[in-house]
């Protein structure tokens, strides 16, 4: 008899959830946990023939999870060096990458390479993309500047100005800084711009416990915020997996929505997570030197 597609796809899940990623073809520092993977793919519902696509793809965890759904996967990313499975490798006692170590063998070793469109070199802050309603979900895990930097495309010098007072930008293609705050604002107008209506968005929210509230969480009139679940990931820091739902096409000022909001300014300022980050690791790390102190006196 038949396996019915529910009935593979449960079969095929459990084994990529056994095998978690360390048997996968192509890893890096920051790929998700393909649990984690899983459960952004049913946040954003997606279902067979979606469209679904991942501004920082990195070595494409989450395509591998909404591949078995039956949904159709693409993503950019800043690293040509990730995203084509060039340079170094991630894994221990290898130093290069090999020619299977990329994201297309990923869904091949998974039995759904048929669902994969393609990825490219992008710059998520960057408008590439002709204007239109194109994916039924964006699913992301934006950098936080601790393990991946957060960079951008351009410099300081980028907008010139030219004889009859026009700015144009510099093709130079150098990097800046990312601020977390920007990285927000754009995901978030992206997703206004380029999901169907209904689409989804889900993404991580990196949170520094001490001074996190609700009102931090960035908005768009154009999505509604659907759930808002947290994951510890120290006594100081957690990340909150944020769903949000398309309600409505944009309108001129939609996207300046958010840039007035004072509660971004946590995320505002080069690094502003990863100092936050490492000064609560410095403090533990005090603590339980000064504790050990005490206990050899």
């Amino acid at each position: 008899m038949a396996r019915t597609p529910t009935t593979s796809l449960s079969i095929q899940t459990t084994s990529i959830l056994a095998d978690g990623v360390k048997n996968r073809h192509f890893i890096g520092n920051t790929t998700m946990d393909a649990g984690l993977s899983f459960i952004m793919a049913n946040h954003a519902k997606v279902k067979e023939n979606d469209l679904v696509f991942d501004p920082f793809v990195g070595t494409g965890s989450l395509l591998v999870a909404c591949s078995q759904f039956g949904a159709y996967v693409c993503g950019t990313d800043i690293d040509y060096n990730t995203i084509h499975g060039k340079g170094r490798s991630s894994r221990k006692n290898q130093k290069w990458r090999g020619p299977d170590e990329n994201i297309r063998a990923n869904l091949r070793q998974y039995g759904t390479e048929r669902m994969y469109v393609d990825v490219m070199v992008c710059d998520a802050s960057k408008p590439v993309w002709r204007k239109a309603a194109l994916f039924d979900a964006i699913i992301t895990d934006p950098p936080y500047g601790i393990r991946e930097s957060t960079r951008r495309t351009g410099s300081h010098k980028d907008i010139t100005k030219s004889p009859d007072c026009i700015y144009v930008e510099s093709h130079v293609p150098v990097s800046q800084a990312y601020h977390l705050s920007d990285i927000f604002t754009d995901l978030l107008n992206f997703s206004a711009h380029h999901l169907v209506m209904g689409g989804r968005l889900v993404y991580w929210l990196p949170i520094y416990r001490p001074e996190y509230s609700e009102r931090m969480v960035p908005l768009h009139p154009c999505l509604r915020l659907i759930s808002n679940c947290e994951q510890t990931l120290s006594s100081h820091t957690s990340r909150r997996l944020i769903t949000m739902l398309k309600i409505k096409e944009p309108e001129e000022l939609d996207s300046l929505a958010h840039l007035a909001d004072p509660c971004v300014s946590p995320y505002q300022g080069h690094n502003s997570f990863r100092e936050k980050y490492f000064s609560g690791q410095n403090k533990r790390c005090g603590k339980e030197d000064n504790k050990s102190d005490g206990a050899g006196k």
